[in-house]
Order: C-alpha cells, then sequence, then structure tokens
C-alpha cells in the first residue's frame, strides 16, 4: 500500500539505491506513506462496515511513532527474536529477491547495512519499554519467538487477554487445530551462515547486548 506513494522498502528490498533508502529511513518522510496505507484500507474496507485489521510486517517496527499517529488505536505485538538469526534471514531474503534485479548482489554489505538499522531500531524498542515488565503497556505486546514456538496457543491467548479480546470456544478450536497443523514443522529449518554474510557472532553479542538482555532472548545460532 505504501509503494503508490512511492515511500516503500518494496523498493529498497528489490533494488540497490543507497541514497533513497537513506532517506526513506528518515521517519519524518514516512508521513504520506502511512496516509496512502490507511486509505487503501480505507478503500478496501468501503463495504464491509467496521472491522479489525490484522497487519503484519516488520517494516513497521522502523516507525511505530509515525504508525501511532496515523492509527492512535493500533494494538502493536512485537516479537522478539536473537538478532543474529533474524539478520541472517532478512539479508537472505533480500539478497535472493536482488538477484532478480540484478547481476551483482554484495549480500555482505547488504548484511552490514541490516546491522546498523537494526541496531538503531531494536534499541529504540528496548529503551521504549523501560525499565518494567516489557509487557505492560497497555497498546503494546512484547513477545518471545521462543515461546511463541514453543507454546503457540497460550501465548496467542495471552495476546488476547492483553488487548482485551474475547477467546471463545469456536476460535480457540480453531487456534489448537491450526497449531497442530503447523507443528509438523512443514518447511522444514532454514540453515544460516553467519561467516559467509561477513557477520561475526561475537561483534553482534555486542551490538545487541542490551536489547538482548531487556527481553531474555535466548542465542538460536
Amino acid at each position: 500500500a505504501m509503494s503508490f506513494a512511492f515511500r516503500s522498502e518494496e523498493f529498497t528490498t528489490r533494488f540497490h539505491v543507497p541514497s533513497f533508502e537513506a532517506w526513506l529511513q528518515d521517519e519524518k518522510n514516512l508521513a504520506p506513506a502511512y496516509a496512502m496505507h490507511r486509505l487503501v484500507l480505507q478503500v478496501l474496507q468501503r463495504r464491509m462496515g467496521r472491522a479489525r485489521w490484522i497487519l503484519k510486517s516488520p517494516v513497521h517496527l522502523h516507525s511505530l511513532a509515525t504508525l501511532r499517529s496515523t492509527y492512535p488505536d493500533a494494538r502493536i505485538a512485537i516479537t522478539h527474536r536473537d538478532p543474529a538469526t533474524m539478520l541472517a534471514s532478512l539479508t537472505s531474503l533480500v539478497a535472493h529477491l536482488r538477484w532478480a534485479h540484478s547481476d551483482v548482489v554484495d549480500a555482505r554489505d547488504l548484511a552490514r547495512a541490516h546491522v546498523e538499522r537494526y541496531a538503531r531500531t531494536l534499541g529504540r524498542v528496548a529503551e521504549e519499554a523501560g525499565t518494567g515488565a516489557p509487557r505492560a503497556s497497555a497498546d503494546r505486546l512484547h513477545l518471545r519467538y521462543a515461546d511463541l514456538v514453543a507454546d503457540p496457543v497460550g501465548r496467542v491467548e495471552d495476546l488476547y487477554r492483553h488487548f482485551g479480546l474475547e477467546v471463545g470456544p469456536a476460535f480457540a478450536a480453531r487456534l489448537r487445530a491450526e497449531a497442530l497443523r503447523r507443528s509438523g514443522r512443514e518447511h522444514g529449518d532454514h540453515v544460516y551462515d553467519l561467516a559467509a554474510l561477513g557477520l561475526d557472532r561475537e561483534a553482534l553479542r555486542a551490538t545487541f547486548a542490551g536489547y538482548r538482555a531487556r527481553f531474555s532472548i535466548p542465542e538460536e545460532i
């Protein structure tokens, strides 16, 4: 939806244009993108009446203030995962997408850029969580990815309760059935090679130490 405003990570994901990427990372430049995002949802909802939209995108993590100003009643759930795994996965995905549009893709350069950006963003998220319980905010919920994998039903029920949403019998049954269906790890494991991306485990530990400690995030790779 943000691509209609020509302010979207769809472009920076597919193409290597550092000047545009740097400009896009300035959150004040994203207000028109979120205005367009809201308009697109309004057009899609015009014949539906009131509805609750579920928006799933890591892009919003970089611009939570603009998201909040555009959708003041939004409820935000943030899933926290080992940054090493997350960054390796993200870099692998973006590199593969860029290969479709270019003959030259520097995965190591991508990895460095992602480390710098997420160090800023995740540091800000940790700072905003304060020193109390990370799950205390009425409009925001923090979940550990490891806990979600270990008990998806319980964590989704926690999410609903946190935001004052009802977990009825029919929904609970569908939730359990879906969790059971996915428990077979239908997509298998994806093994990441940090060294191939020029990422150093010890350096990542130091860079994201505060963030990992704030949310008690275990290492995965």
